[in-house]
């Protein structure tokens, strides 16, 4: 409890990185998931996937106690390599689908980099740069944009 509160105080991490990092090494590897959820549910689907969408591996079955089982599709993963603070072209895409998310990328619990991700195609893009910590990640869209990612 205590070093997830505290990890990121400067002063903390440069006292102590050697323990920063033995500490991370121990927490849950994150992921960034997709789950589907189905809308409409006929009972005569029981056993089946709900799921219809041709771009993800995520299911839905509905059981026979009618309740639903979700398997999500893991989008982004990797060692040691978190997205976190995901967010998008709110202003054009909210409610809406969408195909890129931008996010905090995290190494040892250390936020180092900015990654983008098509949802899609699960291709990333990454910025990060020497002694550069960014902050979580806001979309400002071009003025003129004709793109979902012009900005």
């Amino acid at each position: 409890f205590e070093f997830v509160y505290n990890y990121l105080y400067l002063a903390n991490l440069r006292a102590n990185w050697d323990e920063v990092k033995q500490q991370a090494e121990k927490a849950p590897q994150p992921e960034a998931r997709r789950y589907v959820l189905p809308l409409s549910i006929d009972k005569a689907d029981t056993g089946k996937n709900l799921v219809t969408l041709a771009y993800t591996t995520a299911t839905a079955t509905l059981r026979s106690d009618e309740t639903i089982w979700l398997e999500p599709e893991v989008i982004f993963s990797g060692p040691r390599h978190a997205f976190e603070f995901p967010q998008i072209n709110y202003r054009k895409y909210g409610g809406k689908p969408y195909t890129y998310t931008y996010g905090l990328g995290l190494n040892h619990f250390v936020p180092d980099r900015l990654c983008k991700l098509n949802v899609k195609t699960k291709e990333t893009w990454v910025w990060q740069e020497p002694d550069a910590y960014p902050s979580e990640p806001i979309f400002v869209s071009h003025p003129d944009a004709l793109e979902e990612d012009d900005g």
